[in-house]
């Protein structure tokens, strides 16, 4: 083996050690441990939550697992929670910049966004029988309307939260308006606006788990559902870390291409 070979791989075995064996690794895994630790205790040591499955009997339950079925439930919730997050990504985000950005839009526009907005999710399920007769096109519109008000309010409190001293000093250097929206006032609201997005994949996954134990057309909400039914407990709660995982990577994926929009953070 080469001087050259030896010296890289030296170099990747340091640049692993820095990345894994480090104190914000150790105090992550320790936070884990210290809950599962926190669960065993619960279970084993009170009377009142005896029932509840040990972290033990949920990991026997992991290999019990039928990859396929569970694999194809996966599917089947991602393509629905992307297909709803995406419609209200179309139609929230150019509402949201609309209402931060023109005055006319907002007198429009808003009084009738902020009179739907109380009203639950859940409260829409009746009435999705009568706007679809397709119950897949009924709970892509229950994912589409928990995702849709984070999107607006989070893009319209971004533009309007922008630093007044920024679109001065581009008006005077002769910037026109369509200009100031795309090269200035959006570029500086995309943190706020990112933000909204990961808080809507968050409230897709919740509407798209309570839609599927209500239509029970697969999906892991039905999954989860179903093996309530059964009293399979071990597997509910599996079934719920394989939710909060997925959310947890679409949570993780909208970081990554927000980086890609939000480069100019590295300069700072």
């Amino acid at each position: 083996m080469s001087a050259s070979t030896l010296n890289t791989t030296s170099n990747l075995w340091k640049q692993v050690r820095k990345t894994v064996a480090n104190w914000t690794t150790v105090r992550r895994i320790m936070s884990v441990l210290l809950f599962l630790l926190a669960w065993t205790i619960l279970v084993q040591f009170t009377g009142q939550f005896h029932q509840i499955p040990t972290p033990a009997a949920v990991f026997a339950a992991l290999f019990q697992l039928k990859l396929g079925v569970i694999f194809t439930e996966i599917f089947r919730s991602f393509v629905r929670v992307l297909c709803g997050f995406l419609l209200g990504l179309l139609i929230g985000f150019p509402i949201g910049v609309a209402i931060g950005y023109s005055r006319i839009a907002n007198y429009l526009l808003f009084p009738a966004v902020e009179m739907v907005r109380p009203i639950p999710p859940i409260a829409w399920i009746p009435l999705t029988v009568l706007f679809f007769i397709n119950i897949e096109s009924q709970i892509v519109f229950l994912t589409f309307y928990g995702a849709f008000f984070p999107i607006v309010y989070n893009t319209m409190g971004g533009i309007s939260e922008v630093d007044i001293r920024l679109p001065r000093a581009a008006m005077s250097f002769g910037i026109n308006r369509m200009g100031m929206l795309w090269k200035i006032i959006l570029p500086a609201a995309m943190p706020q606006i990112f933000t909204g997005m990961k808080v809507a994949i968050g409230i897709t996954w919740l509407m798209v788990v309570a839609a599927e134990m209500i239509a029970s057309k697969g999906g892991l909400g039905y999954w989860v559902w179903y093996h309530h039914t059964v009293m399979e407990y071990p597997m509910v709660i599996l079934g719920m870390g394989i939710i909060g995982l997925c959310g947890a990577l679409c949570s993780v994926g909208i970081d990554v291409i927000g980086s890609h929009f939000m480069k100019w953070r590295n300069i700072f």
